[in-house]
């Protein structure tokens, strides 16, 4: 965007014109070649001592020429300063414009560029700096959506322009196109091979979409290219974390450290990692370093929440549990009226949004009753699948799908933020069980037949991150199919419920399966439920059904560490792993029960 120079005539007379043209190409020349220190003293010299044009144009170019090499040298001040002073010879100049917008979006100014550059107009529709200028300002003013077809023509304009695709694809996942992301990112990846932002960016966003094992090669990649670069050395660690490489995931991570010891999201993520280990008190410490490095990051409290809570600090644990309100993947519903505040509820109307996972709106469900018991006019906003087993909360409870449907709110909670707006602590959970019951016209299985019905449910949702941890093969179980005087029951609905070479030990019950409502009423046609941890596990507890729930080395935050019981679900038994990733010892442990409940 240099433009075109020419030396127009001259009226003094007496003035060497040939020898100031001679300069300024020797300027224009030494710029093109990349020697900005001689040319910048060339322009210079030529302001010094020219007599320009009596209507400033040549002189104006030749400051716009000095602007534009004071910014590629990064002197964004004296760049400015030069472009100043062009614009008062040519005012209105589009190309003075739009390398004046860009210095201001140098200089960490990008309201001003944008402010700027909307003067130009139009703006030329080949101006590679105007569109990426304007990109970049509208990106660090969080306006992503006026950012992105910037971020388009730049990348047709100069596809080699790396930058260009690798912005795009952050604008793209921020609206959540995480598909569009990844094919950003590729493109970079395919116009230069040794892009490590790229390769790293491209491996994030790949995590985002549950293809983890897809993810480690471009990540690995990244940090080949870039081996101190904390952001591809964290990926690559939470990568391997998830993964089940702990040890693997502990090196890449303290790299990332040792790299940038202030890097925040790496703390956070060795915290993960001594967390996966059961090491709690180094997993909180890494996780307080993280949230002191960042204090306004929602992620990284969530994490420490995650921890907080699996130790059993309830209070503290749903305090920092509020902060998903800041975060991208776990944040609440929110709606127009005032967010209840904990106060006494008797006499207002209380929305009550439903969030997350049914697990966990199962699970939180019973403080609604709570809080009608406490005088408040309660209704609970809830996915439909949930509808026709909500209902069984209580005649006190109005259900909606809207939320447009609830009429004179006075204010709202999110489900999952109720342990914290009613104090709860490990001491005071609410075990008014059961709270939840089939509906009468739910579906029923047929009568038992005589014998113990047992009702297994070893995988869960294969797009859950974690289902690979938490999912139990059905061949592990085979021991307890060799006991006698059980009807087995398969409890899979979709996700693995051809039981296979068990088709003759797993009675079929897909038909009584058919939504909440009717798996409650299996569940409560069932002598005993085992589960990993699925929301079948939430549903038989709240149930008040006998449940054996299997768990992984170190699970989900609400079960806890070294305990056999649950607090929030009186009838579940837990049956732990002793080992991370060994199914066996939790099967043989079952067994032994299995025999000795059958003679109970």
């Amino acid at each position: 965007d240099q433009g075109h120079f020419q030396v127009m005539s001259v009226d003094d007379p007496t003035h060497d014109a040939e020898g100031n043209r001679a300069l300024l190409q020797r300027a224009v020349e030494r710029h093109h070649a990349g020697a900005l220190s001689e040319a910048i003293d060339l322009y210079r010299q030529a302001l010094d001592g020219a007599a320009m044009s009596v209507d400033g144009t040549v002189e104006g170019e030749v400051w716009r020429l000095l602007g534009v090499a004071l910014r590629t040298a990064g002197d964004f001040g004296g760049a400015l300063d030069a472009l100043d002073n062009a614009l008062a010879r040519t005012p209105g100049d589009a190309l003075v414009l739009v390398e004046r917008g860009a210095t201001l979006q140098d200089l960490g100014r990008p309201a001003d560029a944008v402010k700027v550059l909307r003067t130009v107009t139009p703006l030329p529709s080949e101006s590679v700096l105007g569109h990426a200028t304007l990109a970049d300002a509208y990106r660090a003013l969080d306006q992503i959506d006026v950012a992105i077809p910037h971020y388009r023509r730049l990348v047709e304009l100069a596809p080699d322009i790396i930058d260009a695709h690798i912005n795009l694809g952050a604008c793209l996942q921020k609206t959540g196109d995480v598909v569009g992301a990844i094919a950003c990112y590729r493109a970079a990846l395919d116009a230069d091979q040794h892009s490590g932002a790229a390769a790293t960016n491209l491996g994030l966003a790949l995590m985002k979409t549950g293809g983890l094992d897809a993810a480690v090669a471009p990540l690995e990649r990244g940090v080949a290219l870039d081996p101190s670069d904390p952001l591809a050395l964290n990926g690559l660690g939470a990568a391997y974390l998830r993964l089940g490489r702990t040890d693997d995931a502990e090196r890449a991570i303290r790299r990332a450290i040792d790299a940038a010891p202030d890097h925040a999201p790496a703390w956070s993520n060795l915290g993960n990692v001594y967390q996966d280990r059961r090491r709690l008190d180094d997993a909180l410490a890494a996780h307080d370093k993280s949230v002191a490095l960042d204090p306004e990051n929602g992620e990284l409290h969530w994490n420490r929440a995650m921890t907080l809570l699996l130790s059993g600090d309830l209070e503290r644990g749903f305090t920092a549990y509020e902060w998903r309100r800041r975060t991208r993947d776990h944040a609440p519903p929110d709606h127009d009226s005032p967010l209840w505040d904990g106060g006494d509820p008797a006499g207002k109307h209380l929305l009550l949004l439903a969030e997350q996972g049914f697990g966990d709106m199962i699970q939180s469900a019973r403080y609604a009753p709570l809080l009608a018991t406490r005088g408040a006019r309660v209704t609970l906003a809830c996915p439909p699948k949930l509808l026709n087993l909500f209902g069984s909360l209580g005649r006190d409870i109005a259900l909606v799908t809207n939320t447009g449907d609830a009429r004179d709110v006075n204010c709202h909670a999110p489900l999952m933020s109720l342990p914290f707006l009613c104090g709860t602590t490990a001491g005071t959970i609410p075990v008014d069980i059961p709270y939840l019951a089939a509906p009468p016209g739910a579906t029923r299985p047929p009568p038992p037949s005589g014998r113990r019905r047992v009702g297994l449910c070893w995988t869960g949702n294969p797009d859950h991150p974690d289902n690979p941890h938490r999912s139990c093969p059905l061949d592990a179980f085979a021991p307890l199919f060799r006991q006698d005087g059980i009807e087995w029951i398969s409890l899979q609905y979709g996700y693995g419920a051809a039981p296979g070479a068990y088709a003759d030990r797993l009675a079929d019950w897909t038909e009584f399966l058919e939504g909440f409502a009717n798996t409650a009423a299996a569940l409560e046609a069932l002598d005993l439920v085992i589960t990993i941890d699925t929301s079948t596990a939430h549903l038989a507890g709240a149930l008040g059904r006998p449940t054996w729930l299997l768990l992984k080395f170190t699970p989900d935050w609400r079960w806890m560490l070294d305990r056999d019981d649950s607090p929030w679900y009186p009838t579940l038994r837990l049956f732990r792993q002793s080992h991370a990733g060994r199914w066996d010892d939790v099967i043989t442990r079952l067994e032994h029960r299995l025999r000795d409940w059958i003679i109970e």
